[in-house]
């Protein structure tokens, strides 16, 4: 027979890549080898040469040709190939059909500086508009700081200044207002305004630096009542303009409270006539306005009709740079009649809210109605209070 030659081992397994296999074709499969302690079998030819003949392997030679096999399952180790530019313009194409894969797509251009400004820029748009939706749900809980009003005009300036709770604008020393006197014949401007938290000789007004007095003490109907002053023509600048100072003088060194709102001017003109003219059209006023109060109770707007008496013999005499006695009573009987209109005009209002909190449009109407009826002309503020909430409640 033939010289025995040990056989060649198979081949390693290595590692199989599936390329596009198609799922139908079986798998491969793999020859593990032969078992631990299993011994290869020879073939060699028979003696008479019709077959072979199968013969263990000497034990000599054991250990020369055992191949070690690891214990265990045999794992396959897939090659991946990247991704060709087909599969990417593929992905695009198919990111590119909705919206949120357009935004993926964009996103993943930028780069990560890029990346952090796009996102710092969200953060700031997503907090503007929280805040701008409860500062609409809430309009208390968040206040916009705005531009503090320094001007005066015919327009009211709601803003409070001053200092202590409530007040818009802090100022514990003084205030200041500018404002332009334009009028083509001689008249005076009143200035319309409310206070409170204010003692006795502790605000003064003054004009272009020329004291005008001090503002009134706090009453029982502060809340409701509405001050005004005359500002004299001799002190006002024609055309040019004027400066108008509320000024504490206990602050500082002190830290009193005070306050001050909806502040407005009004510019009426004064008749051009001699001194005893102009104190006797004042005397024909203020009797008219005597006449007016004694029948207050029959009319309805007779009580207006007095204040406003009173109130043209008063802005007459200002025009006079000698005020006679008459210009001390028609003071005294404007500032009591004020009182009682503002009163008035303060019980009209809360009969209003009570109206509108029982849901009661025919009373609330009817309030309006006779707000209108005793306050005819916006001379006094209650006219446009009632104007303003018809408008507010779609009356």
């Amino acid at each position: 027979p033939p010289a025995w030659s040990p056989p060649v081992p198979p081949p390693s397994p290595e590692p199989v890549t599936f390329v596009r296999r198609d799922r139908a074709a079986p798998a491969p499969t793999l020859d593990p080898g032969p078992l631990p302690g299993e011994f290869p079998l020879a073939s060699v030819p028979s003696a008479d040469g019709q077959g072979d003949a199968t013969q263990p392997v000497p034990a000599d030679l054991e250990d020369s040709f055992v191949q070690p096999v690891p214990n265990g399952p045999v794992t396959v180790v897939a090659k991946v190939e990247p991704s060709s530019a087909a599969d990417k313009a593929r992905q695009r194409r198919q990111l590119g059909k909705s919206l949120q894969g357009r935004f993926l797509l964009f996103w993943k251009r930028q780069s990560l500086p890029k990346r952090i400004a796009f996102a710092s820029l969200a953060g700031v748009a997503v907090l503007g508009v929280v805040t701008l939706l409860v500062a609409l749900a809430v309009p208390t809980a968040i206040r916009l700081p705005g531009r503090e009003p320094f001007t005066l005009g015919m327009e009211p300036v709601t803003d409070s200044f001053g200092l202590g709770d409530g007040v818009r604008w802090v100022h514990a020393d003084d205030k200041l207002f500018d404002f332009r006197f334009v009028s083509p014949t001689r008249a005076v401007a009143v200035l319309h305004y409310q206070a409170s938290s204010i003692a006795r000789d502790e605000v003064n007004l003054s004009l272009n630096g020329v004291s005008l007095g001090w503002v009134p003490p706090d009453t029982a109907q502060t809340a409701e009542r509405e001050l005004e002053q005359i500002l004299p023509p001799s002190l006002l600048r024609r055309n040019a303009n004027n400066q108008l100072l509320f000024d504490n003088a206990l602050n500082p060194p002190g830290r009193d409270p005070w306050r001050i709102w909806n502040l407005r001017l009004e510019i009426i003109p004064v008749p051009e006539a001699p001194p005893d003219q102009l104190v006797a059209s004042a005397r024909e006023a203020a009797t008219a306005g005597a006449r007016f109060y004694e029948l207050k109770d029959v009319g309805a707007e007779n009580l207006f009709k007095a204040w406003r008496e009173y109130r043209a013999a008063w802005i007459t005499l200002e025009a006079l740079d000698d005020k006679p006695e008459l210009y001390e009573d028609v003071r005294e009987r404007i500032a009591q009649i004020s009182m009682e209109l503002d009163h008035r005009c303060s019980q009209l209002m809360m009969q209003f809210q009570r109206a509108v909190q029982f849901r009661s449009r025919r009373d609330a109407v009817a309030t309006l109605e006779d707000v209108r009826r005793r306050f005819p002309t916006a001379e006094h503020r209650c006219h446009n209070l009632a104007l303003e909430k018809a408008y507010e409640h779609e009356l």
